[in-house]
């Protein structure tokens, strides 16, 4: 691809992009990214939660109609331009930019939150080689003051008092807990480790992170069905409440639970599918990596429901009485696997599959803030580890935060109000911007083109009308909710035994929901406007911009604009091409043939003019 001389100094670096080694390694990075955390214990609450057994039929609605559908988008999208989510949106409209740059910005925020989750993971990985392990009662110091309460519960009690040393106030800030800064450094190097190097390094990490939790998975299930109360504990999960199906919440669960867990609207997929060659059926990746996902979801709901149903055997704690989140980790799992033969054993397999999910995830998003960059030409020069680093190290400080004692309070601020609205407006904005400004027509001859076959109408359908329609009846309903529900959040306040604040009353679930002060609704004002402004923004500045459009794919092929190299070409092979094809295209920018050396495209520029350059620009 030769760069667009014409659009203000950004230069396209795709002459330089790099690929992923091989086909499977994009499709391990695309399951790494999908599957994550929320998989073991954010879709086990929402089914159990919303009526067992029935909530799996608004889910596998959602699924085909929202989630598969944006998800086939966005890799068609990424695979088609190769370029990063900014300068792809810009490239369709200049004022479509700002969708790019939200999608930037929204990835920023969860990347700085998210990792505090793998922090929790590994700290909890490293106190499970404890013997016993530390959140068993017999462990309860009697010379506490709450030794009460933590007898009662001695799971919840280590996790709030001794492991985050949880403040009773997001006002509180406690200062630093030594262990959890120590694992967020580990996390962070572990991140950089992986990601410095791109597709190369990210492709190669995947073998292990992709795949290890199903090892672990599988390892758990073998020993969780085989346990007393197991049954109960799958029953709970799956046994139908068909009149929940009534409740509109319940549909908004679903559809909220496929939009986020798929990683839709961050860029990341974009990104991903960026690196692949232009000719790769990326329908069908986009059908198995989002059946991969949800797939996951409901064997680790069997598999956490499994050992639920044993804690309720040994410990009389009812399997429904399970909170959604961390706590369903580090409380209830915690509690049951206490009771297993080798709980050591149980306990740092869980652990250490919650860190590799968490990691997973985590390089997708990463991905989607420095691959966006490296399409300027201010950071195309930078070395990518220098760049990498630098995001890498800004994204750790301003998480930092989340390592003192009232972190738990500022993670739920982030993590209820970054993301959230801000994916859902991304998402609908995509697809007007794909199928009614890039134009239908034009998106499916590409994706003929690349795929090898025409979209059925179903995917035309759900792009042009059912998705678009189910974005703006999330996104209305979401906004609705928050307007209408006062803004709190549950803080730590001890058992009615032994509180912790004297003067704050301690409740028998421990926590009591308290109104955000006025600094905590003012950022979390800003977390959802600092991503959506651009999207407006852009409107109104660069609507009257003139741009290039962007030809036909099919019809360059055609002209002979455009040669097909071989799909997945290994590095060392591209090296040799580039070699044999770059240096004589830098000296005679006007030759004959130009190869894109790691993209596996041959241009063949037929103008002689350097004036002339737009009309083969746009690839």
């Amino acid at each position: 691809m030769s760069k667009d001389s014409g659009k203000g100094g950004e230069e396209g670096n795709a002459e330089n992009r790099q690929r992923w080694g091989s086909h499977l390694e994009f499709l391990l990075a695309g399951v790494g990214l999908a599957v994550g955390t929320g998989n073991v214990w954010r879709f086990p609450y929402l089914a159990q939660k919303n009526g067992g057994g029935a909530f799996l039929i608004p889910y596998c609605i959602m699924l085909a109609v929202e989630g598969v559908p944006l998800f086939f988008m966005e890799l068609a999208l990424g695979q088609r331009l190769q370029q990063g989510s900014i300068k792809i949106w810009g490239r369709i409209r200049p004022y479509l930019k700002g969708i790019g740059l939200a999608q930037v910005v929204v990835s920023f925020s969860m990347t700085v939150y998210y990792p505090i989750v793998m922090t929790w993971c590994m700290y909890y990985f490293y106190l499970s080689f404890s013997n016993p392990l530390p959140w068993v009662s017999s462990e309860c110091d009697e010379a506490r003051a709450d030794y009460e309460c933590c007898m009662n519960d001695s799971a919840k009690h280590y996790y709030y008092v001794s492991a985050l040393q949880t403040t009773t106030s997001i006002e509180v800030n406690g200062g630093f807990v030594p262990g959890v800064v120590i694992c967020w450094v580990i996390s962070w190097v572990l991140t950089y480790a992986c990601l410095f190097k791109g597709p190369e390094s990210l492709g190669k990490a995947a073998y292990f992170t992709a795949t290890f939790p199903y090892l672990v998975l599988f390892c758990l299930f073998c020993r969780g069905v085989s346990l007393e109360g197991a049954g109960k504990g799958i029953a709970v999960l799956f046994t139908p409440d068909f009149h929940v199906l009534y409740d509109p919440n319940v549909w908004m669960d679903a559809a909220g639970q496929i939009f986020y867990s798929l990683g839709t609207g961050f860029g990341a997929l974009i990104c991903f599918a960026s690196y692949n060659p232009i000719k790769n059926d990326c329908g069908k990746d986009a059908i198995f990596i989002s059946v991969v996902n949800c797939s996951t979801s409901l064997f680790a709901g069997i598999v956490v429901y499994a050992i639920l149903g044993f804690r309720e055997v040994t410990t009389g704690i009812k399997v429904s009485d399970v909170e959604g989140g961390p706590g369903l980790a580090f409380i209830a799992y915690t509690t049951a696997v206490a009771e297993m033969p080798l709980p050591q054993l149980w306990a740092a397999a869980f652990f250490f599959m919650m860190v590799t999910l968490a990691l997973n995830s985590e390089f997708g998003t990463v991905e989607a803030c420095v691959t966006p960059l490296r399409d300027f030409k201010i950071f195309a020069k930078m070395r990518r580890e220098v760049l990498c680093l630098i995001v890498c190290c800004v994204m750790f400080l301003i998480g930092l935060p989340m390592c003192c004692k009232n972190g738990l309070y500022v993670f739920n601020l982030w993590d209820n109000y970054s993301v959230t609205i801000p994916l859902l407006c991304v998402g609908l904005l995509e697809c007007i911007g794909v199928m009614w400004i890039y134009g239908t027509p034009r998106f499916l001859k590409d994706v003929e083109y690349m795929t090898g076959a025409a979209p059925h109408k179903y995917w035309i359908i759900c792009w042009k009308w059912v998705s678009p329609c189910l974005l703006v009846i999330v996104l209305l309903s979401s906004m609705i909710k928050k307007m209408i529900i006062p803004e709190v959040y549950e803080a730590f306040v001890g058992c009615e035994a032994h509180p912790m604040d004297p003067e704050i009353p301690g409740t028998p679930n421990w926590n009591q929901k308290i109104a955000f002060v006025w600094w905590a609704q003012c950022f979390a004002a800003l977390m959802v406007i600092a991503p959506v402004m651009w999207m407006p923004i852009f409107i109104f500045w660069k609507w009257n911009e003139k741009y290039t459009p962007i030809p036909y794919l099919q019809g360059m092929i055609d002209q002979g604009m455009v040669v097909e190299e071989k799909p997945f070409c290994p590095a060392r092979q591209m090296e040799k091409l580039r070699a044999m094809f770059g240096s004589g295209g830098q000296e005679n920018g006007h030759a004959n043939g130009h190869q894109n050396g790691n993209n596996g495209l041959v241009i063949a520029n037929t103008n002689t003019s350097s004036g002339d350059q737009n009309s083969v620009s746009k690839v």
